[in-house]
């Protein structure tokens, strides 16, 4: 057992401390990920026209009407399947490249990924409006001044976190005119190096925080959800990380403020995941899908400055998804409001 640490000890969901390293395909590190092209797949133009095909056999349909059986993809589906199997057990991200983006107008790309995403998982909710699909661009507004508004509806960074269900899918359609670089880090490969400098603030970071949640919890769920950043539950290590939300909690009277110990960890945590050595930098490019484990991935994005015609400005489309197949959840989960819907999947829940 690491020097400081506690005997492993069950918490309150008959989850446990995590006290050793973790080995786990997901545990990478950047520059090693960055050399691989095994989680990168380049569309062939036969596989493109197939998607294209797809897309125009449902023009004129809203995207939210349209199934697996609409949306055929004879020859790509069995390939997204094997990806979505790739980032719930294996590096936890993987990229989908060449997409025709630039044959379809915003409706189009709308049916393009919901019909993609048909075939990776199920939607899932993604606020307290129960949206499927969001738009990620800059809105105008403020983090700073708005207290619903989330940091992916501005132009401003956004610090490593993770999202809602077992995967994000998200679809570049334009760039900005310059920044807005994507960034990815392992959480088993965080978690590991947290444990390695301070196994003290490794167990701190295994208890709960509060989360602001924005407007978006669940209903009848309080302001403010607590859960741990790290959990390690039925043999696999998940995460929840919004250092931002973290802090906009303090804004509550019923959240104790944070002590001097959290913040250290927080602190350790945010240092590592900027570390070059750790995390992994990319641009996407029109066409391009970037898909990431929500239990053992954060991203990031970095501040970006936007073109001033409209039709020109950056524009990304996002699916949560869940699998009915995925990893067991823990207790902890089921109230909040990234992971609780998955609780309700056909086949799906806590152990």
């Amino acid at each position: 057992m690491p020097p400081g640490a506690q005997p492993n000890r069950l918490l309150p969901d008959m989850t446990e401390y995590r006290t050793d390293p973790i080995d786990d395909p997901a545990a990478w590190y950047g520059p090693e990920l960055a050399g691989r092209d095994d989680w990168i797949t380049r569309l062939t133009g036969a596989e493109a026209d197939e998607v294209l095909a797809a897309v125009k056999s449902v023009q004129g349909r809203h995207w939210s009407d349209v199934t697996r059986e609409d949306f055929l993809l004879p020859t790509l589906s069995a390939k997204l399947t094997d990806i979505a199997g790739a980032v719930d057990r294996g590096a936890g991200v993987a990229q989908l490249k060449g997409l025709p983006v630039d044959a379809i107008d915003e409706a189009g790309a709308q049916l393009m990924l919901w019909g993609l995403g048909q075939h990776v998982g199920v939607p899932q909710v993604q606020d307290a409006e129960g949206s499927l699909l969001h738009d990620v661009r800059d809105t105008g507004d403020k983090v700073e001044t708005n207290p619903s508004l989330r940091v992916y509806q501005t132009n401003a960074e956004q610090r490593f976190h993770n999202d809602g269900g077992d995967m994000v899918m998200l679809l570049c359609r334009r760039t900005a005119k310059s920044g807005g670089a994507s960034r990815m880090a392992s959480a088993v490969t965080l978690f590991n190096e947290v444990l390695k400098r301070d196994p003290a603030l490794a167990q701190v970071l295994q208890e709960p925080f509060h989360f602001d949640a924005r407007g978006q919890q669940l209903p009848g769920r309080p302001v403010a959800q607590q859960v741990p950043i790290f959990t390690w539950h039925a043999g696999r290590m998940s995460v929840i990380q919004k250092r931002h939300y973290i802090e906009s909690a303090q804004r509550f009277e019923s959240v104790p403020p944070l002590t001097e110990t959290q913040t250290r960890a927080l602190d350790l945590l945010d240092d590592l995941c900027h570390d070059p050595a750790i995390n992994i930098a990319f641009e996407l490019e029109p066409g391009d899908i970037q898909i990431a484990n929500n239990f053992t991935i954060l991203h990031a994005r970095d501040a970006f400055e936007d073109h001033t015609v409209p039709d020109r400005k950056r524009h990304m489309l996002r699916l949560w998804l869940g699998l009915p197949d995925g990893r067991p959840l823990p207790e902890i989960y089921r109230d909040t409001r990234e992971f609780g819907p998955l609780f309700e999947l056909p086949g799906r829940a806590g152990i």
